[in-house]
């Protein structure tokens, strides 16, 4: 089998990075149909041509990765010349990004109608859609009218680095703060003023001694957060900036516990990100909020602890909990990354894209492409 990776997109992303090994692990070729990233207007659909004439050829699909919204007109103009059909990963909307969870863009606006039509053309153009879940999958259903026929659920996942490490990691109790990390990119979905709230509430409750807050990261919350931890005069919070991704997963190997999402809104519902299974996948045991997306993958209590959203006293308890218990840290890390290898690890990932790639191109006979 052979793919084409198509667009202007980042290779080193995990969720692209994941889709390669999947594929890779069933010994699919994976060719890269590549534009930089910051190529402007008409450069970049130029080096795209440039870049397919050098050697896509006899492919069985195209994938355009996330964020490829602008590609995909263009991936389905080459795969009907080559009659193969286009997998779309758009891994979010970019109307529900900017307007309802970014709030870059107000609902209404000439410029959030124009990215709206954005998503809807390239959902539409596309032969496939694959959606992270299935409560993501419905919203494209919704907003959109993607029909159901044309999804293909494939989980946000980890990558085998994530995996590999986990493997390695040195659990059981260990002296010193109970030790939980968040890694992130500091985006309103991850909820972070829960975790400010949290350790707040557990300064107040054992003073700075019991656990250790680190934030490895930085975005649009950053300073909000800056703001709140040195108005609180928190003691037990370090923030650390954005570092080299073997680095970051490194650190978070080496925590007791692992913080996932806890944003309020409808985004951050439909969504099981990275850091979640990263964190599994590492065997740590890893809170996060409450959603029927998580449920979707894992039980509560059993693969992993589930917080309401935007409950920073709810966490506080979380963390209390598992900081009392480190027999059961150890059972929820194994239990939760025995979960996430069954349900999001390259193999099981590689196995969906290869049943969906297969499916798109029965859906379409040969010829019927063009």
């Amino acid at each position: 089998m052979r793919v084409a990776f198509f667009g202007a997109y980042d290779p080193s992303y995990a969720r692209t990075r994941v889709l390669r090994e999947g594929l890779e692990s069933r010994g699919a070729e994976v060719l890269s149909v590549h534009a930089p990233r910051d190529s402007p207007g008409g450069i970049r659909e130029i080096r795209l041509v440039v870049s397919w004439l050098r050697g896509a050829r006899e492919l069985d699909a195209i994938l355009v990765p996330s964020f490829g919204h602008r590609d995909v007109l263009l991936a389905r103009l080459l795969g009907r010349v080559v009659d193969s059909p286009v997998l779309f990963d758009p891994l979010v909307s970019r109307w529900d990004t900017q307007v309802g969870d970014l709030g870059r863009l107000k609902e209404g606006t000439v410029s959030a109608h124009r990215v709206r039509a954005s998503d809807r053309v390239s959902l539409s153009l596309a032969d496939m859609v694959l959606c992270d879940t299935w409560e993501h999958g419905d919203f494209y259903a919704s907003e959109f009218g993607v029909t159901r026929s044309k999804l293909c659920r494939v989980p946000v996942g980890a990558d085998r680095f994530a995996f590999e490490l986990g493997e390695r990691r040195a659990a059981g109790p260990r002296s010193g703060p109970l030790d939980v990390v968040y890694l992130g990119g500091y985006l309103p979905l991850h909820g972070l003023p829960a975790v400010i709230d949290a350790a707040t509430e557990l300064e107040a409750r054992h003073g700075t001694g019991f656990a250790s807050f680190t934030l490895i990261g930085g975005g649009m919350l950053m300073p909000r957060i800056e703001r709140d931890i040195a108005a609180r005069g928190l003691r037990s919070v370090r923030l650390l900036p954005r570092m080299p991704y073997d680095e970051a997963l490194t650190r978070l190997a080496r925590a007791d516990v692992g913080l996932g999402i806890f944003g309020t809104s409808a985004k951050a519902a439909r969504v099981v990100p990275h850091k979640v299974f990263q964190s599994m996948a590492l065997g740590l045991p890893t809170i996060t909020r409450r959603s029927a997306a998580i449920a979707e993958f894992f039980r509560d209590g059993e693969h992993l602890w589930l917080v309401p959203a935007g409950d920073g006293a709810a966490l506080a308890d979380a963390i209390e909990s598992l900081a009392g218990d480190p027999a059961r840290r150890e059972t929820m890390g194994a239990a939760g990354r025995a979960a996430a290898r069954a349900e999001a690890s390259p193999n099981r990932i590689g196995d969906i894209l290869v049943e969906a790639i297969q499916r798109s191109r029965e859906a379409t006979p040969p010829g019927a492409r063009r």
